[in-house]
């Protein structure tokens, strides 16, 4: 046996390589931005905790070009991140919940689910609650 075992070269661009390996990388590095974003909600909500002073000028920081680009594409990453989750989701379901259900069912209901929650979300949002 020997005292220093074979560790195979591996480039710091391995994922380049493969198609498959690169989308999973952009789709891993999508919680970067969610994460991001999901700071800025927190220090939003501290600002409205402080007053009215704070609270407008983190909604006028917010109005800053970047923070709108920053915005969009954390939106979009995360549309992608969501897309792939669920065409992978039924893939990855229990045999027994395969054999009774179609895969294609699983994603149309997980694609339903989102559509309510988000009109949910967008109906409080624009009425005020």
């Amino acid at each position: 046996m020997s005292r220093r075992p074979y560790v195979r070269p591996m480039k710091r661009t391995w994922y380049m390589d493969h198609p498959f390996y690169r989308q999973y990388m952009i789709r891993e590095s999508s919680c970067v931005f969610d994460g991001l974003y999901a700071i800025n909600l927190f220090v939003g909500l501290m600002q409205l905790v402080k007053g009215q002073a704070a609270w407008n000028s983190w909604l006028a920081f917010q109005a800053n070009p970047l923070m709108i680009l920053f915005t969009v594409v954390t939106l979009g990453l995360t549309i992608y991140h969501a897309v792939t989750y669920f065409d992978m989701t039924p893939r990855v379901l229990p045999q027994q919940i395969r054999k009774m259900v179609k895969d294609s069912v699983v994603n149309k209901l997980m694609y339903v689910g989102l559509a309510v929650v988000s009109a949910i979300i967008l109906a409080a949002a624009t009425m005020g609650l």
